[in-house]
Order: structure tokens, then sequence, then C-alpha cells
């Protein structure tokens, strides 16, 4: 019983935090990634991040984070395999220079 107690004040707590981000939703930013499949890696290595998207709450305006964007803005599109580690940095940078930009913000997985 004492279980199932905790849980419903998890839940309610939950709950709670959720309605007050909503309400003050214009610092609120979802955000999702993408990688490779963990399952097709021969080497053992990390999975390597293909895409970022993040999306302001109160606007719906998505800005995205991609290694076949940065390909393209460089002109490698056609030679990604040859490039990934680079370009995949560079997608990164871009990232983290976005994020640098918004401390303040709430960011929602």
């Amino acid at each position: 019983m004492a279980n199932a107690k905790y849980r419903i004040k998890k839940r309610k707590d939950a709950l709670k935090e959720l309605n007050e981000l909503v309400e003050r939703n214009s610092n609120l930013l979802i955000i999702h990634y993408s990688c490779e499949s963990f399952y097709n890696i021969k080497d053992g290595r990390t999975p390597r991040i293909t895409s970022i998207a993040v999306r302001y709450f109160n606007t719906g305006q998505t800005i995205s984070f991609s290694i076949h964007k940065v390909a393209e803005k460089q002109g490698k599109l056609n030679s990604i395999e040859d490039h990934y580690n680079e370009l995949e940095k560079s997608m990164l940078d871009e990232f983290y220079q976005f994020v640098s930009t918004h401390i303040n913000y709430k960011w929602i997985h």
C-alpha cells in the first residue's frame, strides 16, 4: 500500500511540475535527437548523433541541426561517409552554440 501511495504522490508532483512548465512556456524547449542504430555498429563504438531538433514550445518554431545539413553547406553532400567525423563535430559545434544562447531555458527531452 505504501508503494501505491508513493507512486500516486510522485505522479501528482510530476503533473504539477509539467503544468508549471506549460504555464511559463516562453522559456520552454523540446529537444529530440537521432543517432545511428545501436545494433548495426560492428566495432563497438558509440553511435554517431546524426541530427538534433529543438522546438520552441510556445511558437512551434523548430531549429534543426544535422550532419546532412552541414554537409550540404560545406559542399560535401556526395562524400558524407568520407567526412563523418568532421561533419558531426561541426553539427555539434552549431548545436552547442545554440545551447549557449539558451542557458535560461527549460529543456524537455
